[in-house]
């Protein structure tokens, strides 16, 4: 008896060894089915023109800017503007000390009556020397020499004159006037300095207008010409936007930073708030530039030698695969100008790890 309870407990211990390893198994497979819903990270696809996110940040300068000086030296009496004061055309900004310039034109109106009474000198002669040669009274040889100290006499007289015509417009060059209106924007002499003939005293905005420079590298100038249209912000006033256009470009890249030098013009109605040396940002338009989306480097997969990634079905529980057509690889993420729509949610995360069959669901970023 001992023997078949025995072997009733061998038998027992038999079933229990092959159910329980069923038993365990289908509860495996249903946690194993449990785990195979994905979490994924989601981002919505997102066109824009190519280059609509290039800006490029300048200075607000005037289109020309005058740098006055007096025409002749001396030390100035009297500086008459200053800074940020807005003058008129002829308007007299300083002045030098006149004395010196006075003191040149009496020395200048000496000479020529000098020259003048020696000409009148030497012309008398040569009148009273002309019948004296018909005559032979005198040699040609005399009548020779007079009359080439007439004509040295004449010719100084000529040069006595131009010569207080000169001290003339040094005198009126003692104040320091400008043919254009502006706003001054710098004063580097004072009153009671020496300055000499041409060293710049103060620099005037003048009021043809108002522009943007801005430095561009090599690569962005294949898309931008002169006459090419600019939106420009402030980045005082980001509400006011202007529209400029592209006046100038330099022709020759700057020896240290390898740019280019544009001008964009301000329109003529800027508002006053656009000061000068204020800082904008300027994005120039492409219609024919290609609409790009830029995503996550992270969404990318390989499928076969074509990129692809995937893009959330419209369940919102299966994912499908999409070849993409990628324009560029960039430090922040892949441009894609094809193969996704706008609105469409991209696998951002775990795209190694999904199959077209297996049920995901969306990661709202919390704990599982």
């Amino acid at each position: 008896m001992a023997w078949v309870r025995g072997a009733g407990g061998v038998r027992r211990g038999a079933v229990l060894a092959v159910l329980l390893p069923l038993v365990l198994a289908g509860c495996g497979g249903k946690e194993a089915e449990t785990a195979q819903v994905r979490p994924v990270r989601v981002a919505p696809v997102s066109f824009k023109d190519s280059h609509a996110d290039r800006g490029f940040t300048g200075t607000i300068v005037p289109r020309t800017e005058v740098q006055a000086g007096f025409r002749v030296g001396g030390r100035i009496a009297a500086r008459l503007v200053e800074v940020g004061d807005r003058v008129k055309p002829g308007q007299v900004l300083a002045r030098l000390d006149p004395t010196d310039l006075a003191l040149s034109l009496q020395a200048a109106e000496a000479r020529l009556a000098q020259a003048d009474a020696q000409s009148r000198q030497a012309a008398a002669d040569l009148k009273r020397y002309t019948p004296l040669l018909a005559s032979g009274t005198v040699s040609q040889a005399q009548f020779d020499r007079v009359k080439a100290a007439a004509d040295a006499a004449s010719a100084q007289r000529r040069e006595a004159q131009s010569g207080l015509e000169i001290a003339r417009n040094q005198r009126a060059y003692g104040s320091l006037t400008l043919d254009q209106g502006g706003v001054v924007t710098a004063v580097l002499a004072d009153a009671g300095q020496m300055v000499g003939d041409g060293q710049t005293v103060l620099r005037m905005a003048t009021d043809l207008g108002k522009e943007v420079a801005i430095d561009v590298a090599e690569a962005d100038l294949a898309r931008l010409s002169v006459g090419g249209a600019a939106h420009i912000a402030l980045w005082a006033d980001r509400d006011l936007t202007l529209a400029g256009t592209i006046r100038e470009i330099t022709p020759v890249a700057d020896a240290a930073s390898r740019t280019f030098r544009l001008r964009v013009t301000l329109p003529a109605d800027a508002p006053e708030a656009v000061r000068l040396g204020m800082t904008a940002n300027v994005r120039f338009p492409d219609a024919g530039a290609p609409s790009l989306a830029l995503l996550p480097s992270s969404a990318l997969f390989q499928q076969g030698d074509k990129p692809a990634v995937w893009v959330l079905a419209p369940s919102r529980d299966r994912v499908q695969l999409r070849p993409v057509e990628v324009a560029s690889y960039r430090p922040d993420g892949v441009a894609v100008t094809g193969g996704v729509k706008e609105g469409e949610l991209v696998v951002t995360a775990g795209a190694h790890r999904l199959d077209a069959n297996l049920p995901v669901r969306v990661w709202d970023g919390g704990l599982p």
